[in-house]
Order: structure tokens, then C-alpha cells, then sequence
């Protein structure tokens, strides 16, 4: 059986639902493949460093995390690396969330001590070209980068050796995979792949346990809604949301993507009452309308489950602060909706008129109504499978390599 090591983004107590959803994905994905793979998980800190949230303890996940930092030397024994979605290799994010996590933890002593562990374990910095050419990357990104970036006498060199040595590569976005072609000097190869948690196909998380609280919503009956998490709720916008359920006759309901206390402004919405699974967030996800949100993956993966999104988001999704992360920055929100012609569906901030809002919901009733959002599901859908197809190629191929085997990857 071959032997995978899969490297994926802290998700300390499982806290973040649609990162969950992103390294199911990998499993989803692992069982699909008729090549037999033993995945080694990792991760900086795994999900156990802090109290599960409740909604995640008792669940059965597929994989079990290790701390990267002390097992490096493992990643040689395995016959392939596959870093899995996420900011991970950004420079923002080594020196801002990665790093900000470290100290917390008590993981290093100062900045330079994080950063170089970061350089070790995210960047490989001490890892043998051999290891570079087993190495796989997909569903990540690089949209923030800038040039200054490259010109940081650290990340620089080892960004630049990982990208162009590792075997393959497929980014979650468009802007990002143009980037890694200009850096590899290959205009024929495809980078852009499609946001990891879409290799999960409709039914893939069924595993998952469900309840009551998900089960109880008749199909099409409600539109979900999470707001407030990750961009600034505008006064107007809480009309908005009633005047668009009002148009599909299907009520305002609270979707706990996250473990957070109902913004103000939108205290009026109906909450589901009883406890809920992890399952639960993601199996509800196709029974809903439409859904209403600011918070990305919330976004990924009700598109995905076919559920069109009305995504909130700036206008100039830029951070205000030298200590904004830009992890969060609204503008992986517009590129998503961007890449697959859904920006009908992306609901800018900015104040507007009455008259407009109403023209915006008859735009997005037209849509949903007569079938325009079915051809965006089917667009993200599409792409995909392709890249997965195209991802499960290369894995097998490696593999096979590896093992002195060839098999076929897809049934």
C-alpha cells in the first residue's frame, strides 16, 4: 500500500467548519481511487492543542493529525507529500497567522524562531531535492503575494525552490495559477485546480452523523444564513435579506457555521432549535433555498452541495492595517465568484439605492428560477471533477513510480 503524507492548515478544536470540509475532501477523494493509499496526516498543531468545539467531539473523522515539527524526518519514508489547500505557503501567512500561532502555543521563542521552524516544515526548507520531486500541492494559493515577497532573502529562494521543484502543482484560483506558470516557466500545464473541499462530491459526506436539527429542513424550505464573521454588516443589508426571502417565500434561518454569537443585526433570524452535528452544518447545506453569507468556505461548499450562495464581500477587499490578515481579506471571495461567472451573486458592501436592491433580487430570482444558477453549479462542478481527475492521475502515476507499479486511478 502506498504511502501518502498529507500536510494540511492547523484547525486547532476543529473550530473552522470549512476547513474540515477541505481535508475531508482528501478522503472523499482517497476512497474514489483505486489505488490503495495509507494517508500520515499532519499538521503545525493538531486540532487536540485546545478543547474540541462541541458540535465536532464524538464524530469519527477519517484521519488523525500529527504535529509536523516532530515528525519531519517521517515525511522521507512516505513514497509521496501532498500539501492540501490553504494559504501555506504564503509569505503573509508564515509571517502573520502561522507565526501569531506559534508564540501563542509556546511552540518558539521569538519570531525568527517561528519563522525558521515555518521554513523547515511548510517550505521544506532542509528537505532533499528527492523529497521536492515526490511533493504534490492542491487546492492552495498564493493571491496576495506581491514582488516584495520574493524579495525576502528567506521566503524568496525557498517559495521559489519548492514551486518549481515540486512534481506538480494546482492552485484553488486563477490569479494564483498564473502566478506558478509565470514561475515555472510552463504556459501549457494546467495550475488551476479547483478549492479542495470540492473534491468532495454531493453525497461524499454523507458519513457524516446528522440529526434532527439538519433532517427537519423540508428541501427548499429555508434560505440559511451566516453573516457578521468576516465582513462588516452593512445597515442595509438585514432589509435585503428579508425582502429576498420574501421574494422565495422561504424564511430567514441561522446557519452556525461557526461557534459565534448572532450579530445584532440579524438577531431577529429564526435558530433552529437542539444541538447540532458537524454533519449536520454540511447536510443542510443542500436542503436550503439559497444561502446568505460573507464567509468563504461557507461559500465553496453550498455551491458545491448545489445550493446557490449570495456572497457579502468589500468592494476593494484590501486590509486597512499592517495587522489585518490577509488570510481573511474579502478578495478570495470575489476571485471564487469571479472564476466561475457568479458574480451576479456577489453582493458588494457599498451603499445603493432601494431601487437597485430590488432589481438585485429579481436579478437573483431570474437566476435561480430559469436555471442560471444551475449552470454556475454545474460550471464549478465540472471543473472540479477535471482537476480531480487530473490531480488522481498524478498521485497514481507518482505512486506507481514509486513502487515500481502502474495502475488506474478513477472508477
Amino acid at each position: 500500500m502506498a504511502r501518502v503524507a498529507v500536510i494540511t492548515a492547523p484547525n486547532i478544536g476543529y473550530r473552522n467548519t470549512g476547513m474540515v470540509t477541505v481535508d475531508l475532501a482528501f478522503e472523499s477523494l482517497r476512497r474514489r481511487m483505486d489505488t490503495e493509499i495509507d494517508a500520515t496526516w499532519y499538521t503545525l498543531h493538531p486540532p487536540e492543542t485546545v478543547p474540541l468545539r462541541e458540535c465536532a467531539q464524538g464524530t469519527d473523522f477519517p484521519f488523525r493529525f500529527s504535529a509536523l515539527p516532530e515528525h519531519l524526518d517521517a515525511l522521507r519514508d512516505h513514497d509521496a507529500v501532498v500539501f492540501w489547500g490553504d494559504f501555506l505557503h504564503t509569505r503573509h501567512y508564515l509571517a502573520q497567522d502561522a507565526t501569531n500561532r506559534l508564540l501563542d502555543f509556546g511552540m518558539a521563542e521569538d519570531r525568527a524562531a517561528a519563522r525558521a521552524l515555518l521554513n523547515r516544515t511548510l517550505l521544506l526548507a532542509d528537505q532533499p531535492d528527492e523529497l521536492l520531486a515526490r511533493t504534490l500541492s492542491y487546492g492552495g494559493t498564493i493571491l496576495n503575494n506581491m514582488q516584495s515577497d520574493y524579495e525576502d532573502k528567506e521566503y524568496g529562494p525557498l517559495f521559489s525552490r519548492l514551486m518549481t521543484r515540486s512534481h506538480r502543482i494546482w492552485m484553488r484560483d486563477p490569479i494564483s495559477a498564473a502566478k506558478i506558470a509565470h514561475l515555472r516557466g510552463d504556459r501549457t500545464t494546467e495550475y488551476f485546480g479547483s478549492d479542495a473541499a470540492l473534491l468532495s462530491r454531493p453525497g461524499d459526506l454523507d458519513h457524516l452523523p446528522t440529526t434532527e436539527w439538519s433532517e427537519g429542513v423540508r428541501d427548499g424550505g429555508a434560505i440559511g444564513v451566516f453573516l457578521g464573521s468576516r465582513t462588516r454588516i452593512p445597515g442595509w443589508l438585514p432589509d435585503f435579506c428579508r425582502d429576498l426571502s420574501d421574494r422565495f417565500g422561504a424564511p430567514l434561518e441561522w446557519l452556525p457555521w461557526f461557534d459565534r454569537d448572532i450579530p445584532a443585526e440579524t438577531s431577529d433570524i429564526a435558530t433552529r432549535p437542539g444541538s447540532h452535528t458537524l454533519g449536520d452544518l454540511v447536510g443542510v447545506l443542500p436542503r436550503y433555498r439559497l444561502v446568505i453569507t460573507d464567509t468563504y468556505h461557507l461559500c465553496v461548499n453550498a455551491w458545491g452541495a448545489g445550493t446557490p450562495v449570495v456572497c457579502v464581500g468589500a468592494p476593494e477587499p484590501t486590509p486597512t492595517t499592517d495587522d489585518d490578515y490577509l488570510t481573511l481579506s474579502d478578495v478570495k471571495k470575489h476571485v471564487f465568484h469571479m472564476a466561475y461567472d457568479a458574480t451576479d451573486f456577489y453582493l458588494s458592501t457599498l451603499p445603493d439605492t432601494r431601487e437597485a436592491h430590488e432589481r438585485r433580487i429579481d436579478r437573483i430570482a431570474h437566476l435561480v428560477e430559469g436555471g442560471g444558477a444551475d449552470s454556475v453549479v454545474a460550471r464549478i462542478r465540472e471543473h472540479a471533477d477535471h482537476s480531480e481527475t487530473a490531480f488522481a492521475g498524478t498521485l497514481t502515476s507518482l505512486l506507481g513510480t514509486a513502487q515500481g507499479t502502474s495502475r488506474t486511478v478513477i472508477r
